[in-house]
C-alpha cells in the first residue's frame, strides 16, 4: 500500500501535478464561553435602527477581543455585554427589543482571530455573574400605585419649552431607568405629572388638573410614536423619538403620567 501511495506522488510530481496540502491542527475561531465572572448566553440577532444592547463602547477596532470588551462592560457595571461584526462591543442592562436568537456570528475578532465576535447583525452575548435582566418587546405600564397612564405626547424641545421641566431630585441614571423608578421619583419630590423619554429620561412636573382633562399646553400623538423600551426594563415603554429631515427639532415622545390627585379620584383609584 505505503508503495503504490509513494509511486503515485513521484509519478504526479514528474507531470509537474502538486497534491493540495492539508493543515491538520488549524481550526476557525471558537465562541468564548467563560470569562472572569463573565459567561456566554449565545448569539443574538441585532439591528442598527435599534440596538439590542444599547451603550456603544467601540466601533471599527482593529484590536477587539471578547475580553476586552467585557472589561469595558464590567467596569461600567453592566450586566451584559456583546461583540458584533468582530471588531465592535456594547453593553447594556437589557436586552432591548426582543429581536430573538442568531446563527450569523461567524466573524473573528480583530484583535484575536481564534475568538468569535458576532456577525453581521448578530452578537455575541455575555451575562455577568448571573445578574437578572429582561429581555423585549416592551409594553405599556397603564398603572402604577396612584399612577395612571395618560398617553403619548409630542414634545418639541428645544423649538418649544420642555413640557415637564422639571426631574426627580435624585437623578436617575439612564441605564437605570423604568417606569417605576420614575414615577416613584416625581411622587418623592411633590409632583403628580410624570413623564418617560427615549428609554432613558424622566421628567415631572406639577399640573393644575384642568377639570380632569388634558394638562395645558399638552399634545396627545399616535401611541404607537412611544415604543422605546426602558434601558433597565426591556418590558416596559419609557417614552420614544421621533423626529424627519422637514422636523428635525420634533425629537420627543413622552409616555405620561399623572396620579389620582389631578383627577381628584384617589379614593376610588
Amino acid at each position: 500500500m505505503f508503495t503504490y501511495h509513494l509511486a503515485t506522488v513521484l509519478l504526479l510530481a514528474q507531470l509537474g501535478i502538486s497534491l493540495p496540502s492539508v493543515d491538520v491542527g488549524s481550526q476557525g475561531p471558537t465562541i468564548v464561553l467563560e470569562y472572569k465572572e463573565w459567561k456566554s448566553i449565545g448569539c443574538q440577532a441585532d439591528s442598527t435602527s435599534g440596538r439590542a444592547l444599547k451603550h456603544l463602547v467601540a466601533v471599527a477596532s482593529p484590536t477587539m477581543t471578547v475580553e476586552s470588551c467585557l472589561d469595558s462592560c464590567q467596569a461600567g457595571g453592566y450586566a451584559l455585554g456583546g461583540v458584533e461584526f468582530g471588531d465592535e462591543c456594547y453593553c447594556g442592562n437589557a436586552l432591548l427589543y426582543g429581536y430573538g436568537t442568531s446563527t450569523a456570528c461567524n466573524k473573528p475578532c480583530s484583535g484575536n482571530t481564534s475568538e468569535l465576535c458576532g456577525g453581521s447583525k448578530a452578537l455575541n452575548v455575555y451575562q455577568f455573574a448571573n445578574t437578572p435582566f429582561t429581555t423585549g418587546p416592551a409594553s405599556a405600564i397603564f398603572a402604577y400605585k396612584l399612577w395612571r397612564l395618560f398617553g403619548c405626547q409630542d414634545e418639541q424641545f428645544p423649538l418649544r419649552p420642555r413640557l415637564l421641566p422639571h426631574s426627580p431630585l435624585v437623578p436617575i441614571p439612564g441605564e437605570q431607568m423604568t417606569v417605576e423608578r420614575c414615577l416613584d421619583g416625581c411622587e418623592a419630590a411633590g409632583y403628580n405629572a410624570a413623564a418617560l423619554e427615549a428609554g432613558q429620561e424622566c421628567y415631572c412636573d406639577l399640573v393644575p388638573s384642568n377639570n380632569g382633562g388634558q394638562p395645558l399646553g399638552w399634545e396627545s400623538t399616535n401611541s404607537f410614536e412611544c415604543a422605546d423600551p426602558c434601558l433597565a426594563n426591556a418590558t416596559e415603554i419609557c417614552g420614544g423619538t421621533s423626529g424627519t429631515i422637514d422636523t428635525p427639532t420634533d425629537m420627543g415622545r413622552l409616555t405620561s403620567y399623572l396620579t389620582c390627585d389631578y383627577f381628584d379620584l384617589c379614593d376610588v383609584f
